[in-house]
Formats: C-alpha cells, structure tokens, sequence
C-alpha cells in the first residue's frame, strides 16, 4: 500500500519520495517480482508464487509522473483508489492545500486506465466509515463506482476502505454496491484472509528502503525492525535444535 510519491520529503509518513519508490521498482524487476492487478486476485492460482499487487491510496497527482510512468516503463501494474471528489482537488482531509496534496486529474487517471493499471472506489468524500450509518456508507460506495464508471467506461470492481476503517456495516455496504475485492490496512498475505471483502495489505512507509520492502514482502508484516528479525531466527534456530524443523 502506497500513497503519495513527491520528488521532496513527503509530509506523510504513508507517502515516498519518487527516487525511493523507483528503488522498489528496481528490486521487484531485478528479483523477477510479477506484478498483478488488484481485481486479478480472484485468479490468483494462475500466476507465479512471486506475485505481488502494488496499490496507491487517495490518488495524488504526483503518482503520474513518479510511479505511473515508472511502472509503465518497467512493464509493471498497479491499482489505484481514487477518491471522487477530490479529483482535479485537494486531499482535503490532509490539511492545507499544498502540491503534495494535489490530486490526479480526470484525465489522468483515464490515460492510466487506457494503460493497463486498474481503478478501484475509495469512496467520494474519504470519510471515516464507521462514523457513517449503513445508507450513508452505502451512498459513499455506490456514487463513487458510478462516477468512476462513468469515466473510465468500465466496471469498477476493487474498493479500499478510507483509513482502513470498516466496520459491519461497511462489509454489507460493500457487498451491497457489488464490489467484488475490498481492501484493508491489516498486514498479512493474501491467503491469511478468507474475506475477499476484507484483503490485506503492507504498509509502505515514507522511511522504507528496498530492503526494508524486501523483508516486509518476505514475512507479510509491517514490523521487519532488526530486533524483530533476530528474535524471528533466533526461535528457528532453537526449533532447528529441538528437531522441530
């Protein structure tokens, strides 16, 4: 899960600058990753065990230029979740406008459909869903698919949850306005969870080298600090002595 990728620092801890997420993309290309759409996992068993679905929260402007092209170029694929109301805009629930708030234009988001990535909903106003009752949740999701639809001339499928907030009602919601995926912020692979409506995903961090990726793709998990590392070879070395393995 990625979100802004600026040429300067980011102002989020969830974006990445531009150079370090072309570091990514070199690893996942140098390492023979094969990269999917998000929508493609209801066909998971016909690709590669190294597969891994890249997506971008919000839709922020500066993924065009520093990750569409580049994944463009490296023949990869990505989702993108884009926000309804906020494109041409600013992510207004990130503060002051700035140009990192940006947000991708209309256009641009048909080209990177016209491109091969896919668009999924993140809803119209990114709000919170648990704060919303079930109808307003549903409204948020329908008219969202409705105008993506509109724009890009085809079925809207794949939903990511604002926040990575859901609650019960967000699963009836969802189902309801016929998404067939929808994403969380909850760490893990995705056979760790049964739920199609309720997949999980990696977190990628402003501070996130390419070898910090590399180990979160390897365990699935957010925390890959050294200290967990040791502590995780440290017990297969005691497993290994036990016999256990």
């Amino acid at each position: 899960m990625y979100h802004g990728t600026p040429n300067d620092d980011p102002v989020s801890k969830y974006s990445i600058r531009a150079n370090l997420f072309n570091d990514h993309l070199q690893y996942l290309k140098k390492n023979n990753w094969n990269t999917i759409l998000f929508k493609e996992l209801n066909n998971l068993s016909k690709y590669p065990e190294k597969t891994v679905v890249l997506t971008f929260d919000d839709g922020y402007a500066d993924n065009f230029e520093s990750a569409f092209l580049p994944l463009v170029k490296h023949n990869m694929k990505a989702t993108w979740f884009i926000t309804t109301d906020s494109i041409g805009k600013h992510a207004h629930w990130m503060g002051t406008p700035t140009l990192q708030t940006q947000m991708l234009t209309a256009e641009q988001i048909i080209n990177m459909k016209n491109a091969g990535m896919e668009i999924g909903s993140h809803t119209c106003s990114h709000p919170d869903l648990t704060k919303l009752n079930y109808q307003q949740q549903k409204n948020e999701m329908i008219r969202s698919k409705k105008i993506l639809e509109s724009l890009i001339s085809c079925k809207i499928s794949s939903f990511a949850y604002p926040y990575g907030r859901q609650n019960n009602d967000s699963i009836r919601a969802v189902k309801y306005s016929d998404y067939q995926l929808a994403c969380t912020v909850n760490p893990g692979d995705f056979n760790s969870e049964k739920n199609p409506l309720l997949v999980k995903r990696i977190t990628i961090f402003a501070t996130d080298s390419a070898a910090t990726m590399a180990r979160k793709l390897a365990f699935a998990d957010n925390d890959v600090g050294w200290k967990k590392m040791t502590g995780y070879y440290y017990q297969r070395v005691k497993d290994k002595l036990a016999g256990k393995l």
